[in-house]
């Protein structure tokens, strides 16, 4: 079995979109992380918000010194993001940039010739998306790269060390999830856990016998996934794999999982007849609950 034929997560620029939240420092400081493992460069980008949204044009008496003032602060950001850059590594190379537009947009063609982008999490929820307009579910189904959604750790001595934990159901979504967090373990040299999350996809492959119980079944579901987790082996001999099968919620079980992981990865499509248009349930549930940053890979 050959493994999944994708690029590297983490070759090329890494791009970190910075708005001023508080979790721009500790985003900036793992993309620094990264770059130093992959000998990269790193482009912040800031987005300007769509004044014209949320403002009857009428009552913008001053719309250009609006924008020049959005401009101003939004550079403040920027500058501050690159100066923590610099005092960590200033051998990396820094590309700052501020833009417009429709924000699917602008994920869309920043991730056209990116291969990792890092978007702030932590003040997203499904209540909050709605109220204010903008779901970060839609950003990253914009992207055409792999998105990394920050959500910084609750435990601020947490090991670095954690491992990378990876949900795989069969799909292919999953499989170039699973290669793109063997490649992330590598880089970072920490412990992968897969884990075998939900229905498998191709149910004959599992050998459950002339009778199902749930030890034996999640005994041939561990198997399964042995035989996908197996072929990458060579691949990536350095890094240390767990390969677990869970009986639990898919959502929960890696939610819980998150507490203890460094980070958790997840293919980015469901199944079904939208399955190509619409981010997997599990995907958003972790982008919004997940006590660790987050890696969709498409």
């Amino acid at each position: 079995m050959k493994t999944e034929e994708v690029p590297s997560a983490y070759e090329g620029s890494i791009v970190v979109c910075v708005d001023g939240s508080d979790d721009d420092r500790s985003a900036v400081e793992w993309a620094v992380r990264l770059a130093q493992h992959v000998h990269s460069s790193i482009r912040l980008v800031h987005a300007l918000p769509d004044v014209g949204k949320w403002f009857d044009p009428a009552v913008l008496i001053a719309g250009a010194q609006l924008e020049s003032e959005l401009r101003r602060v939004g550079k403040k950001f920027l500058d501050d993001a690159a100066l923590i850059i610099r005092d960590l590594d200033p051998e990396i190379e820094v590309e700052c940039s501020i833009t417009g537009g429709a924000a699917t947009d602008l994920i869309e063609s920043i991730s056209t010739d990116s291969r990792l982008l890092i978007l702030g999490g932590s003040r997203t929820g499904p209540l909050r998306d709605l109220i204010f307009g903008h779901s970060i579910i839609e950003l990253v189904n914009a992207a055409v790269c792999p998105v990394l959604v920050w959500r910084k750790s609750r435990d601020e001595s947490a090991d670095p060390t954690r491992p990378i934990v990876v949900g795989v159901d069969g799909s292919q979504p999953s499989r170039r999830a699973l290669a793109a967090a063997f490649d992330l373990a590598r880089t970072l040299g920490a412990d992968l856990v897969t884990v075998h999350v939900g229905a498998v996809e191709d149910a004959d492959e599992l050998d459950y016998g002339t009778s199902v119980d749930r030890q034996h079944q999640r005994d041939a579901e561990r198997k399964w996934l042995q035989d996908i987790v197996d072929p990458y082996k060579s691949e990536y001999p350095t890094v240390v794999v767990e390969v677990r099968s869970v009986g639990a919620s898919v959502a929960r079980e890696l939610g819980t999982m998150s507490a203890s992981a460094q980070v958790i990865a997840v293919g980015s499509r469901g199944r079904g007849r939208l399955s190509s248009a619409i981010l997997g349930s599990v995907s958003q549930s972790l982008i919004h609950r997940a006590q660790c940053p987050v890696l969709v890979v498409p």
